[in-house]
């Protein structure tokens, strides 16, 4: 069952790596990146399942604090390079904190705070664009529901089909946000102004 959950959830990388085009530019990049982060705990829960557990932990900060940065510049705008290299760098720290020791508490609390970060995100849109931030949340909450699971099943099958389904969910969110929030452009008058000079 779990080969089958793995197979679940590199299918949804790559249903991620297609419907990242439709989002905005800001966060096509960070949904790709988060994509084979997940891609790599679908395969060590098939090809290493005694070290599936330590991949979760190296990768799982990073990927949901790369998917709260996506939502951030799927939903609003981009966080700017400095604290978003920061975030990033303290999650990769805790997720190898947590592989070298085994205590899953520096990789949860960098995890934690970053779909924490995501959820808030989601939750500001609920005006703007109420279905993408509705299935943004609730995407959080399957993030969320994951790290949970890990704490009992490890890298199972929950766990795994609870990734899946809260990747889809972030990457089917912020693929409607481009409608929403991108302006048309304008029109480009500078052929009437050369005309008339």
């Amino acid at each position: 069952m779990t080969a089958v959950a793995a197979a679940l959830l590199f299918a949804a990388t790559g249903l991620t790596w297609l419907l990242a085009p439709g989002s905005r530019p800001a966060a096509r990049v960070q949904l790709r990146f988060a994509a084979v982060l997940f891609a790599a705990c679908a395969i060590a829960a098939v090809a290493m399942p005694a070290a599936s557990a330590a991949v979760v932990l190296l990768v799982l900060p990073i990927a949901v604090a790369v998917l709260a940065l996506a939502a951030r510049a799927g939903f609003e705008h981009p966080l700017g390079a400095t604290p978003a290299s920061v975030l990033l760098g303290l999650a990769s720290l805790c997720g190898i904190a947590s592989a070298a020791t085994g205590l899953a508490l520096f990789a949860f609390g960098a995890a934690l705070l970053a779909n924490t970060m995501l959820l808030l995100v989601c939750v500001r849109q609920f005006d703007a664009m109420r279905t993408a931030a509705v299935q943004g949340a609730l995407s959080a909450l399957c993030l969320l529901a994951a790290q949970s699971v890990f704490v009992l099943d490890r890298a199972g099958t929950a766990f795994l089909l609870f990734a899946a389904t809260g990747l889809c969910g972030v990457t089917l969110a912020l693929s409607r946000s481009d409608i929403a929030a991108e302006k048309p452009p304008a029109h480009d008058l500078r052929g009437a102004a050369i005309r008339r000079g």
